[in-house]
């Protein structure tokens, strides 16, 4: 009967040992708010770097549909310049 007694004992030590206090549960709380707040502030540079990154985007898109326009108005130009060397008799091309 002591033996068992004794081993509870132990057991209830070594419980309690692990078992954390008000103060520990306290120090968490403290800590998971940080790391709460933390996140959330993380969480809003990454959605505006996103919404930046997003405009860029947007904006060189719509640069290179520009360029794209810009490009067949060289071809219809060069086309144009190559037929007024040929009616003028000059063998100069351009080239494309």
């Amino acid at each position: 009967m002591e033996k068992e007694t004794s081993e509870i004992i132990e057991t209830l030590h070594l419980i309690l040992e692990k078992m954390a206090t008000k103060d520990d549960l306290a120090e968490i709380k403290i800590a998971v708010d940080k790391l709460q707040g933390d996140m959330q502030n993380g969480f809003r540079d990454l959605q505006s770097e996103l919404k930046d990154i997003r405009q860029r985007l947007n904006a060189l898109e719509s640069a290179v549909q520009n360029i794209s326009g810009y490009a067949k108005e060289i071809d219809h130009l060069i086309e144009r310049v190559g037929a007024i060397e040929k009616h003028l008799g000059l063998r100069t091309s351009i080239a494309a």
